[in-house]
């Protein structure tokens, strides 16, 4: 262990510790999941409720759908439980998908792609040599598959307990932090190591800036240095297998037995016994004294690195804190525990006084009579906690802006620093229109697989009081996939102001390195290529892009449908059969919103079309060829203009065109789904707001039934050959496959003033 890697790999067990506090649990309401087709704009009730009421569970009651649950301390912080594995397993193993996947793996697909051992490097097997590797890889099989279906078979849990929030939250905090500083130092070495360098040398010189340096930087950090760990504990987490009484044994064996190789570690761990509420565990103690000596061997390295006084408190870190691995049987439950004190190995006496006995699973009530297949929650606090601390990109594009201040290799920074600043301005804008909740999901199986979501996280997007007026152009049968929503004005602002700071800000840092005194060919072509675009094309993609955000945001509403239907007719292309062209269909695809300001979407086009008349013309100069804008074709009908080009081939149900009348607009592959889009658009509807999705598999796979069809048909006239009996077959196969699927609907919609979506996976 001689070595700076060395060290700095032991701390992660002393940077994995968690803190010991507990926030106080929030309660919840006993009302249960709303349909997917529900409402919005109830009256106001707490985290994690809905607006249909449901008998109340008692706590004995829920802890009997629950599982291990009923087992938990009310203090835990979150739960991810998994239910009816085997089940969930035979319905994987019957799909069409499944069977197509073991199908082709079972003929070799994977070795016959090029992988395939040649025959000669295989060592051939006398006849009982060969009879003992069958029976030992079947005995093999058998052994894995018995060890899976013993712990995963019925119910897997997974639970962190007290403290778990803020702990991760704190490592959370370290790594965003590492972020910066390896920023940082990138930045920092590029513009020290620039001025004549190969860029073969300044590739080495920035993975050499990397390692214990960032390292010990970091732990001096006073946001996420050492200290955010010297007064905390590892969380408890428990996992835990339902296992059958004639299991339990073969699975606590199977645990214990993973547990054992701890025993490795040597005179680092010792075993230990423990008992709490009469159930005994017994396991390995991973004594911190131990590995801080361990540690101590490199001293003179550690010290080097952080200084003695940091080096101190690193082993004194490491040497206060112990590890428990444990193993054990709770009720119907082999269990492993892993915590930093056994005053943390506890488990509830009764149904009453556990998790389940509260009303943070509340949420559940609703679905107690169907069969589970997960169960996942999020305290609030610990998930606010999680999600504060993962930050964004603010880290490392201050670590940027830090690490170019005051270098000199890459000329004046300062209007990238002042950019990376704007960047940081700008996303913390963002962050601070979202709001967290305690997360609960629950998942079943009926008609296929549904998802309930209570709560989680808001990130601002949606205006979910706004009702969705577009919701009825996706109601016909033939859309395949339709998304429809209503979106903040203030976040769209945001959002585009948060995006042109990055691309600005790429582009300056991409014009920096181009500039950089750099001997490398590639470079000088680099740099040829950013000034001819600096100077002439970047005024005009400018005008483009700003034109493109006054027509979007002051000249079209909010609400946006995005329709795609396989209704289209098949351009003449020459080379195709007319058969094709007279019976193929091909994808429609329209984005329809309401105009706010029809004028104002007149001036974007305006502003756009000058400023791409402006790139063809420097195009023209460039290449000494006259490129002349495209002038539009216009069409009228019922109130509506299309714009489009006229180009060869295109019909009107493929012309990919620009539709607007006073009242809506519409981008689209086909004139005729616009018109008829903005026609139904004119009728009006209201929807419950929100987010809605669906894909409509039944009439995906009627379109490719129908496509293949027509192929196989007409293959000889088409590709000169007729299709194979294997090409039909494996063809045929993967159409079956979306024979398993029916249809898939998302809704995300605010009920009881918290987020909740449900998502629909529905088979056939």
């Amino acid at each position: 262990m001689k070595n700076r890697a060395s060290w700095l790999l032991i701390p992660a067990l002393a940077l994995s510790v968690g803190a010991c506090k507990k926030n106080e649990v929030s309660s919840a309401p006993d009302v249960p999941a709303a349909s997917a087709e529900a409402a919005s704009g109830e009256t106001a009730v707490p985290p994690l409720a809905t607006s249909v009421p449901v008998p109340k569970l008692s706590a004995e009651e829920r802890a009997a759908k629950l599982g291990f649950a009923k087992f938990l301390p009310q203090d835990t912080e979150v739960v991810m439980s998994f239910h009816n594995g085997s089940k969930a397993a035979t319905r994987i193993k019957s799909s069409k998908l499944w069977n197509l996947i073991a199908g082709q793996l079972g003929g070799g697909m994977l070795f016959n792609g090029g992988m395939e051992m040649p025959e000669e490097d295989l060592v051939p097997l006398d006849a009982e040599q060969d009879a003992d590797a069958t029976e030992a890889a079947a005995e093999s099989e058998e052994d894995a598959e018995m060890g899976a279906a013993t712990l995963f078979g019925q119910e897997f849990t997974l639970a962190l307990g007290a403290g778990s929030g803020e702990q991760f939250g704190k490592i959370l905090t370290f790594y965003r932090r590492m972020g910066y500083y390896q920023m940082r130092t990138m930045a920092k070495t590029l513009a020290n190591s620039v001025d004549g360098a190969e860029i073969s040398e300044l590739a080495a010189a920035m993975v050499d800036s990397y390692g214990a340096d960032v390292m010990g930087e970091l732990i001096k950090d006073p946001e996420a240095g050492l200290h955010i760990f010297e007064d905390a504990k590892m969380p408890p987490v428990y996992v835990a297998f339902k296992t059958d009484p004639q299991e339990r044994e073969a699975g606590a064996q199977l645990l214990a037995a993973t547990l054992a190789n701890l025993s490795m570690l040597g005179e680092m761990v010792e075993p230990i016994d423990a008992e709490n509420s009469g159930h005994k565990f017994s396991g390995f103690k991973v004594l911190g004294e131990k590995i801080s000596a361990t540690m101590a061997e490199d001293r003179d390295v550690i010290d080097a690195d952080l200084g003695t006084e940091l080096g101190d408190r690193l082993l004194a870190l490491v040497a206060e804190h112990d590890w428990f691995f444990l193993s054990g049987n709770v009720g119907d439950y082999a269990v492993i525990f892993v915590g930093s004190s056994l005053d943390d190995l506890k488990f509830a006496p009764d149904a009453a006084q556990s998790l389940a006995g509260t009303e943070e699973l509340a949420f559940s009530d609703a679905y107690a009579s169907k069969e589970l297949a997960a169960l996942i929650y999020g305290e609030k606090d610990a998930m606010n906690t999680l999600i504060t601390a993962s930050g964004g990109l603010v880290d490392m594009t201050n670590g940027l802006r830090d690490g170019l201040s005051g270098t000199e290799g890459l000329g004046d920074t300062r209007d990238l620093e002042a950019m990376f600043q704007i960047i940081a301005e700008r996303e913390e804008a963002l962050r601070k229109l979202s709001s967290h909740e305690a997360s609960g999901v629950l998942a079943y199986f009926e008609d296929g697989l549904k998802i309930e979501v209570f709560g989680g996280t808001d990130s601002g997007m949606l205006d979910w009081d706004a009702p969705r007026t577009l919701g009825h152009l996706g109601d016909s049968e033939d859309v395949v996939l339709f998304a429809n929503s209503t979106t903040h004005a203030d976040y769209n602002e945001k959002a585009s102001a948060y995006l042109e700071a990055l691309l600005e800000t790429s582009y300056a840092m991409y014009v920096k390195i181009a500039e950089a005194p750099l001997k490398s060919s590639d470079i000088a072509e680099l740099k040829k290529m950013v000034q001819s675009f600096d100077t002439s094309f970047r005024s005009d993609l400018v005008g483009v892009w700003e034109a493109l955000r006054q027509g979007s945001g002051a000249g079209l509403g909010e609400e946006s449908a995005l329709v795609m239907d396989l209704k289209g007719s098949a351009p003449a292309v020459p080379g195709i059969p007319q058969k094709v062209l007279d019976e193929g269909r091909i994808p429609r695809i329209s984005w329809v919103a309401p105009v706010k300001d029809r004028t104002q979407l007149a001036g974007s086009w305006d502003a756009t079309n000058r400023s791409l008349t402006g790139v063809l013309a420097k195009f023209s100069e460039i290449y000494n060829t006259d490129i002349p804008m495209q002038k539009p074709i216009s069409s009228e009908r019922d109130g509506s203009t299309s714009w489009f080009i006229a180009m060869p081939f295109l019909t009107d149900d493929f012309l990919p065109s620009i539709t607007v009348s006073d009242e809506w607009f519409a981008a689209s592959t086909s004139k005729n789904q616009a018109l008829d889009l903005i026609g139904k658009a004119k009728v009006g509807g209201a929807s419950a707001g929100g987010l809605w999705f669906s894909m409509n598999f039944k009439a995906l796979q009627n379109y490719v039934e129908q496509s293949y069809q027509l192929m196989d048909a007409e293959s000889e006239a088409w590709m000169g050959e007729p299709l194979s009996e294997d090409q039909k077959k494996m063809i045929e196969n993967s159409i079956q496959v979306l024979s398993d699927l029916d249809k898939m609907t998302v809704h995300a919609r605010r009920e009881g003033g918290v987020p909740r979506t449900s998502i629909h996976l529905k088979t056939r």
